[in-house]
């Protein structure tokens, strides 16, 4: 079967949280990226912001791996999206009391680009735990397919809520995408 991964009986909802969870995450991007350019056209924040997004999983991939091998990679992921929660709603009160500066900015950065450590290695693990070893190419493939969708659509939301609701607002609003996700690893018996 071509989407032999989709019998399993957890991997469903296992997709579809993931690629929520990378909704959100992208979801992000859009937002305080614009609201950092709008703020204070700083190249150099600008540069900080993917620099930062994606140097923790290359630095702390492997320790975080380790991490993975010897912990409960549900509570891990949920570490991981809890750290993301906290950055969109650090995000959303700095933005909606005009609070906002710069160093704000850098330490909301980094605790994303941490929370995407501790998310990375755990995900990719449990997707074996989920479908086992005779379907996990099947696993593999649809769960990037679902986080290539998540890159997709996340900042269409952020766009269309940075446009009708606000920042702040879409911002506090981002921290739902990440809740699917946390909630389910609490059934997910693996």
């Amino acid at each position: 079967m071509r989407f032999a991964a989709l019998r399993a009986r957890w991997y469903r909802g296992y997709l579809t949280g993931g690629a929520l969870m990378m909704a959100g995450d992208n979801l992000e991007h859009a937002i305080t990226y614009f609201v950092m350019w709008q703020l204070f056209e700083s190249p150099l924040l600008a540069g900080f912001a993917v620099i930062s997004h994606w140097v923790p999983p290359l630095v702390l991939g492997i320790p975080f791996g380790a991490l993975a091998d010897r912990f409960d990679c549900r509570r891990l992921v949920q570490i991981g999206a809890a750290c993301f929660m906290l950055a969109s709603i650090g995000w959303a009160v700095l933005i909606g009391t005009n609070t906002l500066e710069p160093w704000h900015c850098v330490v909301l950065l980094v605790l994303h680009g941490v929370a995407g450590t501790f998310w990375g290695p755990a995900s990719q693990l449990l997707i074996y735990d989920i479908v086992g070893p005779k379907d996990l190419p099947s696993g593999v493939r649809l769960m990037a397919t679902g986080y290539q969708i998540g890159m997709l659509v996340g900042p269409a939301i952020g766009a269309a809520l940075l446009f009708t609701i606000g920042p702040a607002w879409g911002m506090a609003l981002n921290v739902l995408m990440y809740l699917p996700f946390v909630i389910y690893l609490w059934i997910v018996p693996f």
